[in-house]
């Protein structure tokens, strides 16, 4: 916050009624016109027909238009089918879903790099807006899409697009619940934003292959100063609501931000980037262009940055606390929601706070009887304790060096290769997709955790990555490695979204955002691991149950932090008490919680769900229950609210009786 006094009267002001919240949120001068991604192209219905076709499997339809585009033909009677009348077909509609959706994501575009694989890049020039005016356009065609979800009789529908349809209503409703707080999220920190997004989409995303791509690649540099002055001014916003990060969080982007400006403009990462892109495909021009991204990153990019650098310092310097979401104007309602979204149930933060307790005591008694079955127990000692003394043992880690951190990354390869193998036996369905292992980008490091996955692209052209951090080999013990390869790559997060992006089901619920799904099932993949026999020692046993453990604590400092407003530094003491983990790994752990307010409790609510649905199926059909058949229906369904996924098990249930 820029002015201590100036904020705090701002904080008494919003904290009138959420109608008043609603209307001072309103700021009609930041980008209220907001063009789609092709809204500058004279046949921008075009655009989208193509991707419709690609995403649907219709290859060569989306091949001969876009030549045809290409070419100059005339496509003026191409229009999108809900711009020319009712939508009566439901599928229709799930297209316009995910047409409003990704209208103003030119990055989502690319990552899901469909009409690149037809040959149209244009919207490798962009990036998505993340202006006020951006998220309030996004809303508005949010009301006029649960109006039209309205308009179909559900009964009538078939089965697979009844589980569409009820996804697609909560997902609708819940951004509809989520207007009184439409300036409570962080779009900024440590872990995720604009910053992040930009080198992603530039160093990840955006093809490298000709002069086209280098011209649209400095196009998308130009762009930089653009989209860091829109996430200021966001934040700025923010601030006069009475909303500020926490200071641990602005002092991390403070540090990211710093390391995005070496002195050497040469150095910059995406000069660099550029520079090997070059070496691998060589352009007669290439000198002028380097030329261009320099002038640019000098010119435009640096002080741009400089500008968002001046901008968090003065924020840092008014922020003297780290508080939850509590602290915020109507921060408790806010919180209710945010459990909701992330847990896609209605459990409460009293109930969650409960059932991380009890969890917490459970696996407790698992890791000490553990202890005591490989003759390790200490009874004068808690199990957080023993485990801390485990973590210090030296003889865990790789050296602090670069051969260290390739050891590291070499067995991670072997650690998913074996899984492959091993856990093959419980699976039907696999992915096509490639997954891949890297390292956490050096820039991202400092507050990133300590792995984190991203998907394919929807033509599998791209692989799947898992990102490990290895900026510092004392945070990565040998013994957590196994259950960290099985919850980000196999069977975990890539198989699930791999097998996900390549279902035939509405492409909007490829993209789908239900994290305790989606977090639930690679935590639910980690314990099927250990059921299994899959992990080689007890101590990686004991990997497994004391990362478990990190999941059940989150319930617990979740909710400690954001709602029974206790201190970051009891968050910490109690994570540390009873994990034994690394003090730096559990502060870096729950300054994320403090930005991304329940988020860390999807994990264990999730693997919760499973495991319940599991066992019901189990006691229902007996001798006819097939783990594989069971799997196929909860990865099948692909990523769904909690509700909706207990629906479909329990309709396998009295399918298979």
């Amino acid at each position: 916050m820029f002015h201590i006094i100036l904020c705090f009267i701002t904080v008494i002001i919003i904290m009138s009624t959420t109608s008043h919240t609603k209307d001072l949120f309103k700021t009609p001068e930041l980008g209220i016109n907001v063009p789609t991604v092709f809204a500058h192209t004279p046949h921008e219905d075009v655009y989208w027909q193509i991707l419709l076709y690609a995403a649907q499997g219709q290859k060569e339809k989306a091949q001969k238009l876009s030549e045809a585009l290409q070419a100059g033909a005339d496509l003026s009677s191409v229009t999108l089918p809900w711009k020319a009348g009712a939508i009566t077909d439901i599928e229709t509609l799930f297209d316009k879903l995910f047409i409003d959706y990704i209208s103003l994501r030119p990055e989502s575009l690319a990552h899901l790099g469909l009409l690149e694989s037809v040959g149209i890049q244009e919207h490798n020039a962009q990036f998505d807006d993340v202006s006020l005016g951006a998220h309030e356009y996004r809303l508005e065609r949010t009301k006029e899409n649960a109006q039209l979800l309205k308009t179909f009789p559900y009964q009538e529908l078939s089965p697979a697009h009844k589980t569409s349809y009820e996804i697609f209503a909560w997902q609708l409703k819940h951004d509809l619940a989520g207007e009184p707080f439409i300036l409570h999220e962080y779009k900024q920190h440590q872990l995720e934003g604009p910053i992040q997004h930009i080198i992603y989409a530039m160093t990840q995303l955006h093809r490298l292959e000709n002069e086209d791509d280098v011209a649209r690649y400095i196009a998308r540099l130009r762009q930089i100063a653009h989209k860091l002055d829109q996430s200021k001014a966001f934040m700025a916003q923010q601030e006069s609501a009475g909303i500020v990060l926490p200071q641990c969080a602005l002092e991390s982007i403070i540090t990211m931000t710093e390391k995005l400006m070496p002195e050497d403009t040469e150095s910059h990462i995406l000069y660099m980037h550029l520079m090997r892109a070059f070496m691998l495909h060589p352009h007669a021009d290439k000198e002028s262009m380097l030329a261009q991204a320099h002038a640019v990153i000098e010119q435009e990019v640096y002080p741009a940055l400089q500008r968002t650098l001046a901008f968090l310092r003065e924020q840092k310097e008014c922020v003297t606390t780290n508080h939850g979401v509590w602290a915020l104007p109507n921060g408790d309602a806010y919180y209710a929601h945010a459990l909701q979204r992330h847990t896609t149930t209605d459990l409460s933060a009293e109930e969650i706070h409960a059932l991380g307790l009890q969890e917490v005591t459970r696996i407790e008694q698992e890791m000490r009887q553990l202890f005591i079955d490989e003759g390790m127990n200490d009874p004068e000692k808690s199990v957080g304790q023993m485990m801390q003394e485990l973590s210090g043992d030296q003889r865990f880690y790789y050296p602090n060096t670069d051969e260290g951190r390739e050891e590291c990354l070499a067995e991670y390869q072997r650690i998913l290769e074996r899984s492959r193998k091993e856990l093959a036996h419980l699976f039907h369905m696999k992915p096509r997709a490639g997954v891949r292992i890297e390292r956490v980008p050096a820039y991202e490091e400092e507050g990133a955790p300590a792995a984190y996955y991203t998907s394919p692209s929807a033509d599998g052209s791209r692989p799947g990555t898992f990102f490990a951090n290895l900026g510092d080999m004392a945070d990565m013990p040998q013994f957590s490695m196994e259950t960290l390869t099985i919850h980000e790559a196999e069977p975990g997060h890539h198989f699930q979204i791999a097998l996900q992006y390549e279902m035939n089901i509405p492409i909007l619920r490829k993209l789908g955002e239900c994290n305790a799904y989606c977090e639930g099932w690679a935590l639910y993949a980690e314990k099927l691991a250990y059921e299994h026999g899959f992990y080689s020692s007890s101590f990686s046993k004991l990997g497994h149950l004391r990362d478990e453990m990190w999941r059940a604590v989150r319930l617990v400092v979740d909710t400690g932090l954001h709602y029974k407003r206790w201190p970051r530094e009891q968050a910490i003491d109690y994570m540390v008490e009873k994990t034994g983990s690394n003090y730096n790994g559990v502060v870096i752990e729950i300054d994320r919680y403090l930005v991304m307010p329940g988020q860390a409790c999807s994990y264990k609510i999730g693997q919760l769900k499973i495991l319940e649905l599991r066992a019901r199926a189990k006691k229902m059909l007996g001798d006819r229950f097939d783990i594989r058949a069971f799997h196929d229906v909860v990865l099948g369904v692909g990523m769904v609210p909690l509700t909706v996924l207990e629906k479909v098990v329990d309709a396998y249930i009295a399918d298979t009786v």
